[in-house]
């Protein structure tokens, strides 16, 4: 062997290397996350585990959905998002939209039920074009007819509001 394939051989391999693992590493993050698929404006969803803590000592998650952005259309009230309490939670939902800067309450929803899916609210006032800082407040509590309330969670959220 000359001492230009030497060469090339040194630099070539590690760089091969390198660019397959690139490739691999790349290719397992994608399989992960797996495609979102909805027929909505993608929410950039985002989920969640909150523990709760049973009588008996055992803990179990309640699993809460989250959104780093939700998209909507400015100066209207009506907003298309995909808002759900997830099969198997043993708790009902209710999902409030709370603008950071004032604390005003910009959308409060009814119980949600396990399962059960809000894929059109209403909200208070419409919003002009723009980023909103909200929190999105999961109140929880419990399905056993007495709704006592459960552990809930606060998420950090921004409403975009455009044409």
């Amino acid at each position: 062997m000359n001492q230009k394939t030497q060469k090339a051989l040194m630099w070539g391999i590690p760089v091969l290397i390198l660019l397959l693992l690139g490739i691999f590493f790349y290719w397992k993050h994608s399989a992960a996350s797996g495609p979102v698929t909805s027929n909505l404006p993608n929410p950039e969803f985002e989920a969640q585990q909150v523990q709760e803590t049973q009588a008996a000592g055992q803990s179990r998650g309640i699993q809460i959905p989250g959104y780093s952005i939700i998209p909507v259309q400015a100066d209207t009230t009506d907003v298309e998002v995909d808002l759900y309490n997830p099969e198997g939670n043993e708790v009902y939902f209710q999902i409030s939209f709370i603008l950071k800067d004032t604390g005003e309450v910009l959308y409060e929803s009814k119980l949600i039920q396990p399962g059960q899916h809000l894929y059109n609210i209403t909200l208070n006032q419409p919003l002009a074009a723009g980023d909103y800082d909200i929190t999105i407040q999961y109140s929880t509590f419990s399905t056993d007819g007495s709704y006592t309330p459960r552990n809930g969670a606060n998420m950090d959220c921004v409403i975009r509001a455009g044409n």
